[in-house]
């Protein structure tokens, strides 16, 4: 009889994982002359993981995984070197150390088993080993494994839940001042308000001087997209770019809510919000030009302005207005109007009843809305795509997936 079993510390960035692998194993009456075995194994592993977001045609459940891995294997055996050794009842007992590689092809039945921040993945492999002993040389073998990965994601903060943490406490209050310089921030490298200038003062001076102090910018999703603190003065004016900390850009047409936070030496504390509003960027690729708006608010399951609030409705008539803009600027091109949509379910049949219908009905209220605003109908072609181009699974980043597209192409004369 046999066992073994082996644990994984390691971390996730995106869909790459690494960790550090230990493993223990044991056999007793092994075969015909190894009667006990045993092993510890430490090394190095990584990974890719292929899911929908990669694979399309794979379900949200399923997730393939190829894996390589590097150890050190420390064993001991006992039993007999030869059948003669084993005729005359000679037992020796052997310790070694063996280097193996691995390659590992696994299935991972990920989004079963979540809490808030715990994944727990069932995980099904199939592994070929590669071990170099000093006395064997060269030997190879295959297995099938099966086990169970857990990952821990922290608990996220959003922009409202950090706000209410913020307690000045015994100590007082702080003034902050954040104001910023750009009306509409568009990082697409004109020259023309390219980065976000924040004009940043307060009055930390008068309580003993600056402790610390913090940046946070939230997205639309209310997701942490920007994070800077520090303990020196704070350079005024101070520039952000745009960039998230993972690298991605800002979105067009958005608002994104900003906290400066600002601690003094004698405990007081003091805070300021405030809105970027980030402007329409055009990108351009072989004469074709480009925007996108995750922004515009639809009622629910509803192609109209219905059920949104008069701030939202407002916010579409003023993205309208630039959009609209835009068009009499490229007055010779026509453009389409895709609507995409975000599938909760995952499913084709969501895909095809629901969301087909309903990303059409949204293109064709955006023309409508383009008309009225004095360009020609005959320029506008609406087309619904439903979930056929969603650009995140991420739960957390649904509201990228919800959006308006708009492609020019030059009109033909």
């Amino acid at each position: 009889m046999g066992g073994g079993a082996s644990i994984e510390l390691g971390a996730y960035v995106g869909n790459f994982s690494a960790g550090l692998v230990g493993g223990l194993s044991f056999v007793n009456d092994g075969g015909s002359l190894i009667s006990e075995f045993s092993e510890k194994k430490i090394g190095l592993e990584a990974g890719f993981t292929f899911d929908k977001n990669i694979l399309d045609f794979l379900p949200e459940w399923l997730g393939i995984r190829p894996n390589a891995a590097l150890f050190a294997d420390f064993y001991s055996a006992e039993g007999y070197r030869s059948e003669s050794k084993k005729i005359i009842g000679r037992k020796e007992k052997t310790d070694g150390l063996a280097f193996i590689g691995e390659a590992a092809i696994f299935i991972d039945f990920i989004n079963m088993l979540k809490t808030e921040s715990l994944h727990f993945i069932p995980t099904l492999g199939y592994n070929y080993t590669f071990r170099v002993e000093e006395d064997e040389g060269l030997l190879h073998s295959s297995r099938l494994s099966l086990g169970v990965r857990m990952v821990y994601t922290p608990t996220r903060v959003d922009y409202d839940e950090w706000l209410a943490s913020l307690d000045h406490g015994e100590a007082g209050s702080l003034t902050v001042s954040a104001p910023t310089r750009a009306k509409k921030f568009t990082p697409d490298g004109d020259g023309v308000e390219d980065t976000v200038i924040f004009d940043v003062t307060h009055d930390a001076a008068e309580h003993g001087g600056l402790a610390s102090w913090e940046l946070r910018v939230y997205d639309p999703g209310n997701n942490l997209f920007w994070r800077q603190k520090g303990t020196e003065e704070i350079e005024t004016p101070f520039t952000w770019t745009g960039e998230s900390l993972s690298g991605a850009e800002v979105e067009s047409g958005c608002l994104y809510q900003y906290v400066w936070y600002v601690k003094a030496n004698d405990g007081s504390d003091g805070f300021i919000p405030g809105l970027i509003s980030t402007g329409i960027m055009i990108k351009e690729h072989d004469g074709v030009l480009t925007f996108s708006l995750s922004s515009i608010q639809f009622g629910p399951d509803s192609s109209e302005f219905d059920n949104i609030s008069k701030e939202q409705a407002q916010r579409n008539y003023e993205l309208f207005d630039e959009v609209a803009e835009i068009l009499e600027r490229y007055a010779g091109y026509n453009v389409t109007v895709e609507g995409h949509a975000n599938n909760v379910t995952g499913t084709e049949r969501e895909h095809i009843e629901e969301l087909l219908p309903l990303s059409q009905a949204r293109a064709e209220t955006v023309k409508r809305e383009l008309v009225k605003r004095g360009i020609k109908a005959e320029r506008i072609t609406p087309i619904g795509k439903g979930s056929s181009a969603m650009v995140t699974r991420l739960r957390a980043d649904w509201w990228k997936n919800r959006r308006v597209e708009f492609i020019m192409t030059k009109a033909e004369e």
